[in-house]
């Protein structure tokens, strides 16, 4: 009898697959894993769309104010945080 301690190193998958894997839910309101409690959504009948990409653009990019191209809002927000080796463990 002994306890076995893995770690996966690298996998290719889907979406669905990946929330399998990591334990995260890949469904629902906070479905991102990248943006988690700053996802932007909204209710496109009965399906979640996720929007908000633009906050990856840099800051000057002049789609950032474009409101009638996209959602009707400015996007000013910064790209979510990167998180660390560390950040992850801890």
């Amino acid at each position: 009898m002994f306890n076995l301690r893995a770690t996966v190193i690298w996998t290719i998958n889907d979406f669905p697959a990946y929330g399998n894997l990591s334990g995260w839910s890949t469904k629902g309101f906070l479905a991102c894993p990248v943006c988690n409690m700053d996802t932007k959504y909204c209710r496109l009948r009965s399906k979640i769309g996720y929007i908000g990409h633009r906050r990856y653009l840099p800051m000057q990019h002049s789609w950032l104010k474009n409101k009638a191209d996209f959602d009707g809002h400015q996007e000013m927000r910064p790209p979510p945080r990167e998180f660390s080796g560390e950040d992850i463990l801890e």
